[in-house]
């Protein structure tokens, strides 16, 4: 911003949030409590030529029960077979964000920490490869990624676009192409990727080892048919001997009194037909390396407004292969246009072993005031 110019030639704008959440948790036989202050400011600054600046800071201070023993987490058998593991919940102080774009012709650039997201699916994403999804909070925010991209458009809704994510040399660094195209209504794109991930989940005291190469072909398509939103989600990967495909299929629908339905089913082919699971994939799971345990999973949403001010739902989260589910229920209440109120459930059920037989049942109480 340079002494003398306008507001409206700056054309910067500052937004953001505050918001406070307290959390319980039962591990085990005991109940634990976590609870945060988040701040987080965006800031986005439009400059000539199709300059354009975008940014946000986040500061996270915790509070509570900060020091989580992994060992909680898993099947007891597992769990007596480790020396105590603990994770240290610490402050967040980050940039979420942080890139230029500049599209000054046909191709359009943009350098920084940046969002790398694709798929049209709404909880698992197979074509994510960067930052996965929080499955229990999928429309929560994500931090960006840093590297470069540049997009060509080629017609209304259709683009080639490429992206470079620098880790370690070149040859480590993650590479992706991928073509969007609409036709007839849908919604449809192909990609291809080479990158370089950690054979072994990181922060969990096990000895870092060298990177192994995985390449991706995918792609997804969306739309909807007679009223009905639908999405199919797909990929092939081959790291070191592992070969495997991933696969989501959903569908979403809105009735008259605005109550909303949706289903997202997810093949998983790293995981597991049936428990009980080894140690490697528990640590895994735990680690966000893989998405789930199971070979089979479903998410299902339903929600409904009521008033002005209420919104009331529930969701869950099934392991078809070896039958644990959590139930999500979830209340929000907006009684100001820029003030949220939002409480979460967390009821596990499952046998000792399953996925979602942990017994941790828990929730949160979230208030969120934007400006």
């Amino acid at each position: 911003m340079l002494p003398g110019r306008s507001a409206a030639q700056q054309q910067v704008r500052f937004t953001g949030y505050l918001e406070h959440q307290f959390a319980v948790n039962r591990a085990g036989d005991e109940w634990r409590m976590l609870d945060y202050d988040r701040l987080r400011v965006d800031v986005n600054a439009r400059a000539g030529r199709g300059t354009r600046a975008s940014a946000a800071v986040v500061y996270q201070l915790f509070r509570g029960d900060t020091e989580i023993d992994l060992r909680s987490f898993l099947p007891d058998d597992l769990a007596a077979a480790l020396e105590s593991t603990s994770v240290e919940i610490e402050d967040i102080h980050l940039l979420n964000h942080a890139y230029v774009r500049l599209d000054p012709g046909p191709v359009e650039i943009t350098a920084g920490k940046q969002y790398l997201t694709w798929g049209a699916a709404f909880a698992f994403n197979p074509t994510e490869l960067f930052r996965p999804k929080d499955l229990f909070q999928p429309s929560y925010d994500r931090e960006g990624v840093g590297g470069l991209s540049a997009k060509v458009p080629l017609a209304s809704l259709s683009d080639v676009m490429v992206a470079l994510v620098p880790e370690g040399g070149f040859g480590e660094a993650g590479k992706v192409l991928r073509v969007r195209h609409h036709l007839a209504g849908f919604d449809i794109s192909a990609l291809g990727a080479e990158v370089y991930e950690s054979p072994v989940p990181d922060g969990l005291g096990i000895p870092e080892q060298e990177l192994e190469r995985r390449v991706v072909v995918g792609g997804d398509i969306s739309g909807e048919i007679l009223g009905l939103g639908v999405w199919v989600e797909a990929t092939w990967s081959d790291r070191a001997d592992e070969r495997w495909v991933e696969t989501t299929v959903g569908g979403n629908y809105t009735l008259a009194d605005g109550t909303l339905l949706m289903v997202e089913g997810y093949y998983n082919g790293r995981g597991e037909g049936d428990d009980p699971y080894s140690m490697e994939l528990w640590l895994q799971r735990l680690s966000g390396d893989l998405r789930s345990l199971g070979k089979g999973m479903a998410y299902g949403v339903v929600s409904r407004p009521f008033g002005e001010l209420w919104t009331g739902g529930l969701s869950t989260l099934a392991n078809v292969s070896d039958g644990s589910f959590v139930l999500i229920p979830a209340v929000s209440y907006a009684f100001a246009q820029n003030v949220d109120l939002v409480f979460n459930g967390a009821l596990y059920v499952g046998g000792e072993g399953t996925e979602f037989g942990s017994d941790n049942h828990g929730g949160f109480l979230r208030g969120r005031v934007y400006f």
